[in-house]
Protein backbone atom coordinates (compact mmCIF):
# COMPACT_ATOMS: atom_id res chain seq x y z
CA UNK A 1 0.00 0.00 0.00
CA UNK A 2 2.91 2.33 1.06
CA UNK A 3 5.00 1.58 -2.37
CA UNK A 4 1.32 2.55 -4.02
CA UNK A 5 0.82 5.58 -2.22
CA UNK A 6 4.95 6.42 -2.89
CA UNK A 7 3.89 5.83 -6.49
CA UNK A 8 1.48 8.70 -7.16
CA UNK A 9 4.11 10.92 -6.03
CA UNK A 10 3.13 14.69 -5.70
CA UNK A 11 -0.62 14.48 -6.63
CA UNK A 12 -1.16 12.05 -3.62
CA UNK A 13 -0.46 14.66 -1.03
CA UNK A 14 -3.73 16.83 -1.89
CA UNK A 15 -5.93 13.56 -2.37
CA UNK A 16 -4.70 12.46 0.75
CA UNK A 17 -5.80 15.92 2.56
CA UNK A 18 -9.34 15.86 0.88
CA UNK A 19 -9.37 12.12 2.14
CA UNK A 20 -8.50 13.21 5.87
CA UNK A 21 -11.03 16.16 5.34
CA UNK A 22 -13.80 13.99 3.89
CA UNK A 23 -13.35 11.39 7.14
CA UNK A 24 -13.45 14.50 9.36
CA UNK A 25 -16.67 15.63 8.42
CA UNK A 26 -18.41 12.44 8.32
CA UNK A 27 -17.21 11.61 11.98
CA UNK A 28 -18.51 14.77 12.78
CA UNK A 29 -21.88 14.84 10.70
CA UNK A 30 -22.66 11.49 11.64
CA UNK A 31 -22.27 12.47 15.88
CA UNK A 32 -24.35 15.30 15.08
CA UNK A 33 -26.81 14.06 13.05
CA UNK A 34 -28.27 11.48 15.57
CA UNK A 35 -32.31 11.58 15.12
CA UNK A 36 -32.75 10.66 19.03
CA UNK A 37 -30.49 13.09 19.99
CA UNK A 38 -32.01 16.05 18.23
CA UNK A 39 -35.69 15.02 18.39
CA UNK A 40 -35.80 14.25 21.76
CA UNK A 41 -38.90 12.62 23.33
CA UNK A 42 -39.51 14.42 25.97
CA UNK A 43 -40.07 17.46 24.25
CA UNK A 44 -41.60 15.76 21.59
CA UNK A 45 -44.13 14.75 24.58
CA UNK A 46 -44.10 18.16 25.65
CA UNK A 47 -45.35 19.47 22.54
CA UNK A 48 -48.07 16.90 21.98
CA UNK A 49 -49.59 17.75 25.42
CA UNK A 50 -48.97 21.79 25.01
CA UNK A 51 -53.07 21.55 24.12
CA UNK A 52 -54.35 19.68 27.30
CA UNK A 53 -51.79 22.32 29.71
CA UNK A 54 -52.48 25.06 31.30
CA UNK A 55 -48.75 26.36 32.23
CA UNK A 56 -46.21 26.74 29.07
CA UNK A 57 -43.81 26.63 32.00
CA UNK A 58 -43.47 22.62 31.91
CA UNK A 59 -43.08 22.76 28.47
CA UNK A 60 -40.57 25.33 28.18
CA UNK A 61 -38.33 23.83 31.51
CA UNK A 62 -38.47 20.60 29.84
CA UNK A 63 -37.00 22.37 26.94
CA UNK A 64 -34.39 24.23 29.26
CA UNK A 65 -33.28 20.58 30.04
CA UNK A 66 -32.55 19.14 26.80
CA UNK A 67 -30.55 21.70 24.91
CA UNK A 68 -30.68 21.46 20.89
CA UNK A 69 -31.89 22.30 17.39
CA UNK A 70 -35.48 20.91 18.79
CA UNK A 71 -35.15 22.80 22.09
CA UNK A 72 -34.74 25.90 20.29
CA UNK A 73 -37.42 25.77 17.86
CA UNK A 74 -39.93 25.12 20.69
CA UNK A 75 -38.96 28.01 22.85
CA UNK A 76 -38.72 30.17 20.48
CA UNK A 77 -42.60 29.34 19.87
CA UNK A 78 -43.39 29.98 23.42
CA UNK A 79 -41.61 32.58 24.05
CA UNK A 80 -44.13 34.39 21.57
CA UNK A 81 -47.57 32.06 22.91
CA UNK A 82 -48.68 35.35 23.89
CA UNK A 83 -48.51 37.17 19.84
CA UNK A 84 -50.57 37.13 17.15
CA UNK A 85 -50.26 33.36 15.54
CA UNK A 86 -48.90 35.32 12.26
CA UNK A 87 -46.21 36.38 14.68
CA UNK A 88 -45.61 33.18 16.06
CA UNK A 89 -45.52 31.21 12.74
CA UNK A 90 -42.60 33.70 11.46
CA UNK A 91 -41.31 33.31 14.58
CA UNK A 92 -40.85 29.60 14.26
CA UNK A 93 -39.98 29.51 10.35
CA UNK A 94 -37.05 32.03 11.33
CA UNK A 95 -36.06 29.54 14.38
CA UNK A 96 -36.96 26.55 11.83
CA UNK A 97 -34.41 27.87 9.18
CA UNK A 98 -31.88 28.81 11.67
CA UNK A 99 -31.29 24.96 12.94
CA UNK A 100 -32.01 23.64 9.53
CA UNK A 101 -28.43 25.43 8.38
CA UNK A 102 -26.30 24.85 11.72
CA UNK A 103 -27.48 20.98 10.67
CA UNK A 104 -26.71 20.95 7.00
CA UNK A 105 -23.47 22.89 7.69
CA UNK A 106 -20.29 21.35 6.43
CA UNK A 107 -22.09 19.06 4.43
CA UNK A 108 -20.92 21.52 1.23
CA UNK A 109 -16.96 20.14 1.92
CA UNK A 110 -17.97 16.67 1.78
CA UNK A 111 -19.47 17.38 -1.39
CA UNK A 112 -16.38 18.90 -3.10
CA UNK A 113 -14.32 16.32 -1.37
CA UNK A 114 -16.75 13.95 -3.43
CA UNK A 115 -16.60 16.12 -6.73
CA UNK A 116 -12.37 17.32 -5.85
CA UNK A 117 -11.53 13.82 -5.36
CA UNK A 118 -11.73 11.81 -8.48
CA UNK A 119 -10.85 15.37 -10.66
CA UNK A 120 -7.29 15.31 -8.31
CA UNK A 121 -6.81 11.51 -9.83
CA UNK A 122 -7.11 12.77 -13.08
CA UNK A 123 -4.83 15.84 -12.45
CA UNK A 124 -2.66 13.09 -11.50
CA UNK A 125 -3.03 10.81 -14.65
CA UNK A 126 -2.26 13.56 -16.81
CA UNK A 127 0.78 14.39 -14.80
CA UNK A 128 2.03 11.13 -14.84
CA UNK A 129 1.32 10.73 -19.00
CA UNK A 130 3.16 13.93 -19.56
CA UNK A 131 6.03 12.25 -17.84
CA UNK A 132 6.01 9.29 -19.86
CA UNK A 133 6.23 11.51 -23.22
CA UNK A 134 8.91 13.67 -21.98
CA UNK A 135 10.51 10.22 -21.12
CA UNK A 136 9.73 9.02 -24.55
CA UNK A 137 10.65 11.84 -26.39
CA UNK A 138 14.23 12.26 -24.81
CA UNK A 139 15.34 8.57 -24.37
CA UNK A 140 13.19 6.76 -26.34
CA UNK A 141 11.09 3.46 -25.47
CA UNK A 142 14.58 2.19 -24.33
CA UNK A 143 14.21 3.30 -20.35
CA UNK A 144 11.06 0.74 -19.56
CA UNK A 145 11.86 1.99 -15.67
CA UNK A 146 11.68 5.69 -16.45
CA UNK A 147 8.10 4.67 -18.27
CA UNK A 148 6.44 2.25 -15.87
CA UNK A 149 7.10 5.32 -13.29
CA UNK A 150 5.06 7.24 -15.01
CA UNK A 151 2.36 4.92 -15.88
CA UNK A 152 2.20 3.84 -12.27
CA UNK A 153 1.58 7.56 -11.19
CA UNK A 154 -1.15 7.95 -13.72
CA UNK A 155 -2.90 4.68 -12.62
CA UNK A 156 -2.37 5.10 -8.68
CA UNK A 157 -3.84 8.96 -8.84
CA UNK A 158 -6.54 7.76 -10.76
CA UNK A 159 -7.60 4.70 -8.10
CA UNK A 160 -6.81 7.10 -5.25
CA UNK A 161 -9.22 9.83 -6.36
CA UNK A 162 -12.26 7.58 -7.04
CA UNK A 163 -11.84 5.69 -3.93
CA UNK A 164 -11.97 8.61 -1.56
CA UNK A 165 -14.89 10.81 -4.14
CA UNK A 166 -17.06 7.35 -4.45
CA UNK A 167 -17.36 6.89 -0.35
CA UNK A 168 -17.37 10.60 -0.12
CA UNK A 169 -20.51 10.86 -2.57
CA UNK A 170 -22.24 7.99 -1.34
CA UNK A 171 -21.98 9.54 2.12
CA UNK A 172 -22.93 13.20 1.68
CA UNK A 173 -26.34 11.48 0.07
CA UNK A 174 -26.75 9.80 2.97
CA UNK A 175 -26.23 12.63 5.85
CA UNK A 176 -28.20 14.83 3.29
CA UNK A 177 -31.31 12.53 3.80
CA UNK A 178 -30.81 12.08 7.39
CA UNK A 179 -30.53 15.88 8.17
CA UNK A 180 -33.58 16.09 5.22
CA UNK A 181 -35.42 13.78 7.58
CA UNK A 182 -34.47 15.70 10.90
CA UNK A 183 -35.87 19.03 9.02
CA UNK A 184 -38.76 17.16 8.55
CA UNK A 185 -39.37 16.38 11.72
CA UNK A 186 -38.50 19.96 13.43
CA UNK A 187 -41.34 21.26 10.59
CA UNK A 188 -43.78 18.93 11.75
CA UNK A 189 -43.43 19.66 15.40
CA UNK A 190 -43.19 23.25 14.53
CA UNK A 191 -46.59 23.01 13.02
CA UNK A 192 -48.21 21.57 16.16
CA UNK A 193 -46.93 23.83 18.29
CA UNK A 194 -47.62 27.11 16.15
CA UNK A 195 -51.65 25.17 15.89
CA UNK A 196 -51.50 24.51 19.44
CA UNK A 197 -50.81 28.07 20.53
CA UNK A 198 -53.27 29.75 18.16
CA UNK A 199 -56.24 28.00 19.19
CA UNK A 200 -55.39 28.72 22.71
CA UNK A 201 -54.61 32.21 21.73
CA UNK A 202 -57.85 32.28 19.63
CA UNK A 203 -59.78 30.22 23.48
CA UNK A 204 -57.88 33.32 25.37
CA UNK A 205 -59.68 36.04 23.06
CA UNK A 206 -62.98 34.44 23.17
CA UNK A 207 -63.00 34.26 26.91
CA UNK A 208 -61.73 38.13 26.97
CA UNK A 209 -64.92 39.16 24.62
CA UNK A 210 -66.89 36.84 26.68
CA UNK A 211 -66.00 38.27 29.65
CA UNK A 212 -66.47 41.85 28.69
Amino acid sequence: MWEMILAGRYMMIPITIASLVGLTVIIERMIVLRQRRIIVPEIAGAVETLSASQDLSVAYAICERHPGPFANVVKAGLDHAQNDWTIVRDVLEEAGRQEATLLTRRLGILETVAAVSPLLGLLGTVVGMIRVFATISLAGLGNPETLSSGISEAMVTTAAGLIIGIPALVAHNWLNGRADRIIFELEFYSSRVLDTLRRRRQNEQQSDGTSS
